[in-house]
């Protein structure tokens, strides 16, 4: 069974996807994770992005997985260094590359080969797996989303969390990375707390499964 959640960022995707593997006891693939992985590892190898060809040789056999809840990268446990504001916004900004892009769809073709899997991302339920038993699609106000994500680091100014927010969104939706599953559960998650969230998607998930 496939499962999708689709929807821009800050909008609990990863979290919920956690917690609906967790219960179905199915795998959890981050999409996200992946492209935050990938401009992790161009990070480190302060690779050129002007030469892509190159970039995509040196990245191209980089092992990337997902075991209780943490990402690792080449074995190693970095599901706290691809949450970085630095991350965040370069991993948006690179993603919009058609041979990132590229890398990703293909990782993600071979995991859900064999797997059960819940896949979480930006065009997810379009692009990725549009076979998907059942899709959702999470959305909510704009400025509920720039406190989510201050609330994860206060130390930051609020007015520049809001403008790398907006322009992550622009990045995404202008760089073709979001696309709404015209047939996908859509779920405003603005007044919605998690675990409400998470008992309808439940719900929803084995009505489907009967």
């Amino acid at each position: 069974m496939i499962i999708s959640i689709d929807g821009l960022g800050v909008n609990g995707k990863s979290t919920l996807a956690k917690m609906i593997s967790k219960e179905m006891r199915f795998k959890n693939f981050n999409t996200g994770a992946i492209y935050r992985c990938i401009a992790l590892e161009i990070m480190n190898q302060n690779l050129d992005m002007n030469n892509i060809e190159d970039v995509i040789k040196k990245i191209d056999k980089i092992k990337i997985d997902f075991i209780d809840d943490k990402t690792f990268l080449n074995n190693k446990d970095v599901s706290k260094e691809i949450r970085t504001e630095k991350v965040s916004f370069y991993s948006t900004k690179w993603a919009t590359i058609v041979e990132i892009k590229e890398l990703v769809r293909k990782i993600q073709r071979n995991f859900i080969k064999e797997n059960h899997t819940v896949m979480e991302g930006r065009d997810i339920g379009t692009r990725i797996v549009p076979e998907a038993d059942i899709k959702f699609y999470l959305y909510s106000d704009f400025e509920t989303r720039v406190e989510r994500l201050w609330k994860t680091n206060q130390a930051l100014d609020i007015n520049e969390v809001r403008k790398n927010l907006r322009i992550r969104d622009d990045l995404d939706i202008n760089g073709g990375n979001f696309v709404k599953p015209q047939n996908a559960i859509a779920i405003d998650t603005t007044n919605r707390n998690i675990d409400e969230i998470f008992e309808f998607m439940i719900c929803k998930i084995k009505e489907r499964n009967k």
